[in-house]
């Protein structure tokens, strides 16, 4: 059964939809519009957003018991994780300072902004209706329904009375989608080859035949075959760096290593096995590293391949408890020099930080200098894999400068991205100069003050960089967030700290959005950001 894909046609606008297909078309028609208007007016494509999503419920109310209309719920389910990913997860989206979207805010469940429980709800319930239907269930809606539960697991690092095994039953769950889909992404790429090859020996026979009978001139093309909507290598790595992330995941969540860790590398290691061999198969016969390419598909390019060592590097670092090993497996000479290889490598490092607790708090008042010494060392090591990211980044936004102005897209995410890694920095000289009783951070105590007062303010500056005359609203706001991010630390650091001041410097508005995630830092507390009091809001 094909999904039917957002529609270019729109209904006469004399006529107001009736039945499920009219409902279920003027969706679409509503949520294309949705997405034309998401790079300049987020309050605008929301609203579109929210009557596409309405129409589909409609759809879905008129199509009954009998017949029931899977292409609505499977719009309906997907849009909902398009807009949780637009809205709700996005840096510097604000939704209640949008504009006109009361429908939308409403919380109910005719709201187009809903969260995990009810996005995981709306999936299960589409699988659900192609099963009773006896609709072999679309490959997309399986790939959508494992991402959502991938990002649920991935929510639950923010929670502190997380059920470990509710996550295993569900990273089982999101395994046995991914599982499913690559072997039908498989047959179908294998099937789509066969059908290649048949139509190199019709034409290689046409050809001679048209030789032997003196027909075959200069100008005749061999037949191309034509692959839309055929899956591709490019499909099919999409979705092993998705299993990838999955186990990541999963093993981010892991507080006790002894007894957690194993149990998640025996649940996941079949996704693992699986997801190698077919990475491995596509790289060897499909990518432009391949010996002999094959011309007619999408082939894997390098920067893929980076993508996909980097991955594989990550879960191998996650399944360490040891900082040491960690920091030999991101040294690793083989791994491609990329932003993302040393940004994970710093992640990588703080994960393993917060698993063992070692945090500034702890590691000063335990007195143990070898903890003092790990702790320095982590952090040097992560401030030397962001300095790496950030000059790649840093040469890749000079390039891009030169592109004319509104050219090239993603400007503004580039340079909100740089700000993001300089104040990773920042934090971190932050850290390593309140290390209490370790000679090397009390010797160098103010000059690692000075160099986080100076990476903050440029950070500060990178983010006022404008993203080009076709910034989309999304990248202005992050650039805007990482603005404030940088100037509410420097404010700490200079003791601007009442009300009134960073009222003044950052806008009523904005500051008070960001006191809970710098208080949870715990590296401010010198600085008094837990004795600010957020305004009641009435």
């Amino acid at each position: 059964m094909a999904l039917i894909s957002k529609q270019e046609e729109s209904l006469d606008s004399s006529n107001e939809p009736t039945t499920a297909e009219d409902f279920l078309e003027q969706g679409s028609i509503d949520e294309e519009s949705g997405d034309r208007w998401l790079g300049s007016d987020l309050s605008k494509s929301l609203r579109f957003y929210q009557k596409a999503y309405t129409s589909y419920l409609q759809s879905i109310s008129l199509s009954g018991t009998q017949g029931r209309n899977l292409d609505a719920f499977y719009n309906s389910s997907r849009l909902l994780f398009s807009v949780y990913n637009q809205y709700i997860k996005t840096d510097g989206v604000e939704i209640y300072e949008l504009t006109n979207v009361d429908e939308a805010l409403t919380g109910d469940k005719r709201s187009v902004l809903q969260d995990l429980a009810h996005i995981i709800t709306a999936h299960e319930t589409a699988m659900t209706v192609a099963k009773t239907s006896n609709i072999a269930i679309p490959s997309d809606l399986l790939f959508n329904t494992a991402l959502v539960y991938t990002e649920a697991i991935e929510a639950e690092q923010e929670n502190d009375q997380s059920d470990f095994n509710q996550l295993l039953e569900v990273t089982q769950r999101a395994q046995s989608l991914f599982l499913a889909l690559l072997d039908l992404q498989m047959v179908e790429f294998q099937k789509f080859l066969q059908e290649l090859n048949e139509v190199d020996v019709n034409a290689m026979e046409s050809n001679n035949e048209l030789y032997q009978q003196g027909g075959l001139h200069e100008e005749t093309k061999q037949e191309e075959y034509t692959s839309d909507e055929v899956v591709q290598p490019v499909d099919i790595l999409e979705s092993v760096l998705s299993c990838y992330k999955l186990a990541q995941a999963i093993l981010e969540n892991v507080t006790d290593f002894d007894s957690q860790v194993p149990a998640v590398t025996n649940l996941i290691q079949p996704l693992l096995d699986r997801s190698d061999n077919i990475a491995r198969d596509l790289i060897d016969n499909f990518s432009e590293v391949a010996a002999n390419k094959n011309e007619m598909v999408a082939n894997i390019s390098e920067v893929q391949i980076s993508e996909l060592k980097v991955a594989k590097s990550y879960i191998v670092g996650l399944t360490s408890n040891d900082f040491d090993q960690l920091f030999e497996v991101w040294n690793n000479a083989e791994l491609p020099a990329t932003p993302e290889r040393y940004m994970s490598a710093a992640d990588n490092i703080q994960s393993l930080l917060d698993r063992n607790d070692v945090t500034l708090a702890n590691v000063n008042s335990s007195g143990i200098l070898q903890s003092k010494e790990l702790y320095w060392k982590s952090l040097t090591q992560m401030s030397g894999n962001l300095k790496k990211a950030q000059d790649i980044l840093s040469q890749l936004l000079a390039e891009k400068k030169k592109t004319p102005s509104g050219v090239d897209l993603g400007l503004g995410a580039l340079v909100g991205q740089i700000s993001e890694v300089i104040i990773a920095r920042a934090d971190i000289e932050l850290q390593r100069c309140q290390i209490s009783g370790y000679e090397p951070a009390e010797k160098n105590s103010q000059v690692l003050l000075q160099n986080c007062k100076t990476l903050l303010k440029n950070a500060m500056n990178i983010a006022n960089t404008a993203g080009g005359l076709r910034e989309r609203a999304a990248e202005k706001l992050q650039r805007e967030k990482k603005k404030v991010d940088a100037v509410f630390r420097l404010c700490l650091l200079e003791g601007k700290t009442s009300t009134q001041e960073l009222d003044t410097i950052l806008g009523a508005n904005k500051w008070p959005n960001e006191l809970v995630s710098l208080t949870k830092l715990g590296y401010y507390d010198a600085f008094g950001v837990q004795n600010i009091q957020k305004p009641l809001q009435f």
